[in-house]
């Protein structure tokens, strides 16, 4: 039981340290605005920018499903 314990205290420090690193909040509002731009008519005149807004779009929906799985 008292190793059970300790190991719930492990475990509750090292999901803190994470939130600390990997804020979900924040991400989530990105997406929403990543998701915005990406609706714009214009998007797509911009290939190299439209690009990269795509992988930062789906890393970090990728990391919010991980997150909440």
């Amino acid at each position: 039981r008292a190793e059970t314990q300790a190991l719930t205290v492990q475990i509750k420090q090292s999901l803190e340290l994470l939130r600390g690193i990997f804020d979900p909040d924040n991400a989530a509002k990105r997406l929403e605005e990543l998701n915005a731009e990406a609706e714009a008519p214009e998007f797509w005149s911009n290939q190299h920018h439209a690009q990269k807004t795509m992988r930062e779009r789906n890393h970090i929906e990728n990391s919010l499903n991980l997150f909440y799985s």
